[in-house]
């Protein structure tokens, strides 16, 4: 059904659209039949004769005979016209509204002698007779078209003649702009021998010789079988002939797919770089069909891969003066442009050697152009743009080995290439051998910059560096504490791996104990590597939040039956574990608090430690039968609706804090750690999330799995080789991503099969049934941890916060776009405030955390006090009240990173409405139609002045529009 929708939006209506088409290829084909003959010519006045009569110039191919040559060139009448391709056959696709309809145009072969498959005479005589073509047509006056020269295939050796309606200015006239008419040279087959052109023959004289009945299968099995073919087969390495005989190819740098009844290659127009380019989008492709949690349709046949941003880790540009003088001599100076490309992927390739999967140098596409004109490539610098995809475990690397100080040729080489870079080095296995190393500066991809910047200058004279355009400035400059190497991605998040280590010794080696501990568990985004900002010791400002941790005691039968007493039995052993702990020399302060239930149930008792390095370890008691107690409620005799939707929201609090997150935490732990690259990504997400005031709508743990996407289900793409592409891939995703009908599933433990997806989806079906207006979950996101999808997104987001999320991802991926290599990271984070109905500004000072050296000073043992967190950011604390206030009446907006803004839209439920008792907020009486029964509203000049007067000194001030 998707793949005839598909065709449906993009195949012609060939009955009723193109009758206007039907009348100019008929008046075309009249026209040049009546074209007269001309007289032969030498090839070098050739132009002067043409200059004469018309404004015409030969699109002669720069390659082979000069068109100084004594060729002689001569136009007579064609030998066939005829409509051809996809247009012929009805297989037509449209491309921006129109459709390419060819008509093939064979030459007589009298105008050819038996040797003109030698040094490019039938291009050059092929393209003379274009020119003669063009002419004719020009010269016919055809009402309403335009006639111009183009590419075929973006080869410079096959001009073509590109024939398109256009308007008439004067009577507001024109065919039906929706197509256009390709006019393509065609040969009789038998004009020159196979034998003759063989891939084996050498045609060019003085250069290189060219180097180098079943049934049918169903559609799906037959593409998937392209795909491993294409995918498997190394053409270049091993050619493959249809029917198989015994032509030997000489060693080529092009693949080789031959047709020997024909004589044709049909490989012929690739190039050494997209070759290993469709190998590498084959081997994705079939990735896709492989990944059961991937649309399989979006990947191969809806997604645009092509988008730089998006495909590559890694680009630069260059411009390349006298781009005409870098033929190389070889087989593909028949296009100077795509010679210099493959020189430009020659070079780069032996350079960065292992760091890169795939190196792509792409020439700008080169358009049609004036057929009194030469073509304006010809008379500008040649602009180069190189996408790389990075090796992540090389790409960083800061020194290269080269060969073995015995191997005499491969080592000048080397050094050649390297030039005064390159010496000899003693590695650790006692080896002599020729490196290079790369140091000199501090930023993550430095060694990669430098790479390209000597082989720039060294190889292709580009001295003016300055001019090189770099991929866009990296965007781990955005990340505090981020360190410049692959392998120290994680090092950030490694100092309270360890304390919380020490933490764990230091409570399993406590005495007395009324239990035995089973285990303790992390659950914190600092201990997945995945919070914003790493805690760093004696840094109040990197405190983000407590570290969460649980500890689980052995099973008892001497474990109460009550949710009342199973919290204070909790109590009393944080109670022994804070006193085991003030003994010892890691914690410097602890406080047992109890923490206010939302759902009107026992308060939970969690224990703060903060240790002697300014970190804040939250610690909570799991107890398995504590999940037991809630479910039986649930079932239970429930004296309201109310109730019992509260103790379903507690169960759901109870598995997500105590079951999920611990699980969650494992998990995104070990990616982080097979995928290094991972845990930059989470953070610079949560950081984009948290400049745009959606700290409080958006979960860490649904960041994360958004972000996790991104490297274990990357199709149309591989994982990510840079921060800068994983982090534009998941702002794609979310971009796209449409969370009303697409329920998110990720396979964080690689054990998700199909019956469990075809749960996932069928639960999936069930809720937005039960809740088409999306009241309860917006956004459902499932994994094998959570089958049920809405642990992490149950009430947040709203349907509101959840489009801004997409609607601000899509706005970051269209500036993406369009700056390109000119991108400012930074401008990605800077949020629009204007959009709000009010911001309340705070002063600065109390955006900070306090001091350690005051924080923890003089506090009890032993007592039930306040958390050691409400003493950090009294910012926080202001807006959990205005949320507990004012939630109902008011969607607020906060970074809790920056904790500089707290902005708000007020619920369209607060508008004008009949009165009634309750309403639930401050209202005043406005007068509606000269109704005669009173309407209310919510007075929002009160309610800012409520909460100006709360939040007393830390507000700066109130920005709104009333």
């Amino acid at each position: 059904m998707q793949l005839r929708e598909l065709l449906q939006n993009t195949t012609p209506r060939y009955e009723t659209g193109y009758i206007d088409a039907e009348s100019a290829i008929k008046k075309l084909r009249e026209t040049i039949e009546n074209i007269p003959e001309r007289e032969s010519v030498v090839a070098s006045d050739a132009q002067r004769v043409f200059e004469k009569s018309s404004k015409i110039r030969i699109p002669f191919p720069r390659c082979g005979a000069a068109v100084t040559s004594k060729l002689l060139l001569k136009y007579s009448k064609p030998a066939y016209i005829g409509i051809v391709g996809s247009f012929a056959r009805r297989t037509a696709l449209l491309l921006d509204g129109k459709v390419s309809i060819d008509m093939a145009v064979t030459m007589p072969s009298h105008l050819y002698q038996a040797k003109d498959y030698r040094d490019y005479r039938y291009f050059q005589k092929r393209a003379y007779y274009l020119a003669c073509l063009a002419d004719g047509i020009q010269k016919a006056n055809i009402p309403y078209f335009a006639v111009s020269f183009a590419y075929q295939d973006e080869n410079e050796a096959q001009p073509i003649l590109i024939i398109e309606p256009v308007q008439d200015g004067q009577n507001n006239q024109t065919i039906r702009p929706n197509y256009r008419i390709r006019i393509l040279l065609a040969a009789s087959i038998d004009l020159f021998p196979i034998e003759k052109t063989l891939p084996t023959k050498a045609c060019i004289r003085n250069s290189a010789p060219n180097v180098g009945d079943e049934s049918p299968s169903p559609t799906y099995q037959l593409f998937k079988t392209t795909l491993q073919f294409l995918a498997s087969t190394h053409l270049i390495a091993s050619p493959v002939v249809h029917p198989s005989t015994d032509i030997d190819f000489a060693r080529t740098d092009q693949p080789i797919l031959f047709d020997e009844s024909t004589g044709l290659n049909f490989l012929f127009k690739m190039s050494p770089w997209s070759y290993k380019a469709l190998q590498h989008e084959a081997r994705n492709s079939l990735k896709a069909l492989n990944d059961p949690l991937v649309d399989r349709f979006k990947a191969l046949f809806i997604s645009k891969v092509d988008e730089p941003s998006l495909r590559f880790d890694y680009i630069f540009s260059f411009s390349l003066k006298g781009h005409d003088k870098m033929a190389t001599g070889g087989n593909r100076v028949l296009d100077l442009m795509a010679d210099c490309a493959n020189e430009v992927f020659a070079k780069f390739t032996y350079g960065l050697s292992d760091r890169t999967f795939l190196i792509c140098p792409y020439v700008p596409s080169r358009a049609s152009w004036q057929v009194s004109s030469m073509p304006s490539h010809l008379r500008t610098d040649l602009h180069v743009t190189v996408g790389l995809l990075l090796n992540p475990e090389n790409s960083q690397r800061m020194v290269d080995r080269g060969p073995p100080i015995d191997d005499k040729k491969a080592s000048a080489l080397f050094r050649e290439f390297w030039g005064d870079r390159a010496e000899l080095r003693r590695f650790k296995d006692g080896t002599i051998s020729e490196s290079v190393l790369w140091t000199g500066s501090h930023s993550k991809h430095a060694p990669l910059d430098m790479i390209v910047r000597h082989i720039l200058e060294r190889h292709f004279d580009i001295h003016e560096l300055n001019d090189v355009g770099i991929t866009a400035k990296p965007f781990d400059s955005l990340l505090t504490q981020q360190k410049s190497t692959q392998t120290e991605l994680l090092g950030p998040f490694t100092p309270t791996r360890d304390v919380f280590e020490t933490l764990c010794k230091s409570i399993r080696d406590l005495e007395g104990l009324p239990l035995q501990i089973r285990q303790i568990s992390a659950a914190s985004p600092a201990l997945r590597s995945s919070s914003v900002i790493a805690p760093m010791a004696n840094k109040p400002d990197s405190l983000e939040w407590p570290v969460e941790i649980q500890i689980q005691f052995e099973g008892s039968t001497r474990w109460p039956q009550d949710l009342v007493a199973v919290q204070q039995a909790k109590i009393a052993f944080l109670h022994k574990v804070a006193e085991g702990l003030e003994r010892g020399e890691l914690a410097s302060a602890v406080a047992l608090a109890l923490e206010n239930s939302e759902y009107k149930l026992p308060e939970e008792p969690f224990l703060d430690v903060a240790t002697r390095d300014g970190i804040i370890f939250r610690l909570r008691i799991y107890h398995e039968n504590e999940l037991k107690i809630l479910e039986q409620a649930l079932h239970g005799q429930v004296t309201s609706a109310a109730s019992r939707e509260e103790l379903a929201l507690a169960v759901l609090e109870h598995k997500r804090r105590y079951i999920q997150g611990p699980a969650h935490t494992q998990a995104v732990f070990a990616l982080s750690t097979k995928f290094p690259l991972l845990s930059p990504t989470i953070r610079l997400l949560k950081k984009w999330r948290d400049a745009h005031l959606l700290s409080s709508h958006l979960r860490d743990e649904l960041i994360e799995i958004v972000a996790i996407r991104t490297f274990l289900h990357p199709s149309p793409w591989q994982p990510p080789g840079s921060l800068n592409s994983a982090f534009i891939r998941t702002l794609a995703f979310i971009a796209n991503w449409d969370w009303h009908s697409d329920p998110l599933l990720v396979d964080l433990n690689s054990e998700l099969r199909k019956p469990d997806i075809e749960d996932i989806l069928t639960a999936f079906q069930a809720r937005r049934k039960l809740d088409p207006g999306m009241h309860r979950a917006a956004m459902f996101a499932a994994s094998d941890i959570d089958r049920q999808g809405i642990i992490w997104t149950d009430h947040r987001p709203v349907k509101v916060t959840a489009s801004r999320f997409t609607k601000l991802a899509a706005t970051a991926t269209a500036i993406i776009k369009e700056k390109g290599l000119s991108l400012e990271p930074g401008s990605l984070f800077l949020p629009s405030l204007a959009e709000y109905d009010f911001v309340v500004h705070l002063k600065h000072k109390f955006s900070k955390a306090k001091s350690t050296k005051s924080l923890f000073k003089n506090l009890e043992m032993g007592t039930v006090k306040e958390p050691l967190e409400a003493l950090l950011k009294p910012a926080q604390g202001f807006f959990e009240e205005l949320e507990d206030l004012y939630g109902d009446n008011v969607i607020f907006f906060y970074d809790h990173s920056a904790a500089t803004a707290i902005a708000g839209l007020w619920n369209p439920a607060t508008g004008p409405r009949d009165w009634k008792v309750d309403l639930g907020y401050n209202a005043m009486t406005i007068s509606k139609g000269g109704s005669a029964e009173p309407h209310v509203t919510i007075n929002k000049l009160a309610v800012l002045h409520d909460i100006a007067r709360l939040g007393g000194d830390m507000v700066a001030k109130i920005d709104h529009s009333l």
